[in-house]
């Protein structure tokens, strides 16, 4: 199945890079979002839901920015640089997290921030950038496991420029203490194909600091398999809406 998924999403890569543009001039037309390559006959839908394909689906046409940078919708992918951004905004100031950051209209009841960004297409740029994701997907969400896949460091920056690294607006509760969150080490997992559909596109599923095998990428520390630990530090996160920007670096 591993291997369908790989040549679908190629596929569908090499699509998307076929309409490679130039940055559009001032006044011109914006392109218009290119849907996603028909799939081979006697082959299920994988990246793709059964049937006619969503606008969710629908891929972007892309554009060159910079020598190096290229944009897909609202993704920025720089080569030289190793990395994607992309914008999202606070979710919750306080409370109990299970994930570090959803698409808006996902679990955003147990998410620290939120993105207008559609999964599918951050799965492209990932590809894009050299990331392929795990062999084997965790057993189920909690699981006590390690997640397989690529070792990447997420960063956010603020609307000044700031730099703040993610565990700096977590806290953890063990023994009845608020404690300080260590450094994560953040795998991309590249979620999982179920029934034939991209998991994290239909979960809306990004980044999850509770395991969870349709997340795209999934926190690989131990705490990883609780759900009753993790909070967003109220003191430190921001007012819910304040927007920020995303940052996948590829580990050296």
């Amino acid at each position: 199945m591993r291997s369908a998924r790989r040549l679908l999403a190629a596929a569908t890569l090499a699509f998307a890079m076929s309409t490679l543009l130039p940055a559009a001039a001032p006044g011109a037309q914006a392109p218009q979002p290119i849907p996603a390559p028909p799939v081979p006959e006697n082959q299920a839908p994988l990246l793709a839901p059964p049937g006619e394909i969503s606008r969710d689906y629908a891929v972007p046409a892309m554009q060159k920015v910079a020598p190096g940078k290229y944009r897909l919708g609202e993704i920025l992918i720089d080569k030289a640089a190793r990395s994607i951004s992309f914008p999202a905004e606070v979710n919750m100031k306080q409370g109990l997290l299970e994930y570090l950051l959803v698409k808006s209209g996902g679990k955003t009841h147990e998410s620290l921030l939120r993105t207008r960004v559609q999964p599918y297409h951050l799965q492209l740029a990932c590809l894009l950038l050299g990331l392929e994701g795990g062999r084997r997907p965790l057993s189920a969400q909690g699981a006590a496991e390690t997640p397989d896949g690529e070792t990447v460091e997420l960063s956010l920056e603020l609307s000044d420029g700031k730099r703040v690294q993610t565990e700096q607006w977590m806290m953890l509760l063990l023994a009845g203490e608020h404690r300080d969150v260590p450094k994560l080490k953040w795998i991309f997992t590249g979620s999982m194909v179920r029934e034939g559909v991209f998991a994290a596109q239909s979960d809306g599923s990004i980044a999850a600091l509770y395991h969870d095998p349709v997340a795209m990428i999934d926190n690989s520390s131990p705490e990883g398999a609780n759900d009753e630990i993790w909070y967003a530090r109220e003191s430190a996160v921001p007012p819910v809406g304040t927007p920020v920007t995303v940052l996948i670096h590829l580990s050296p």
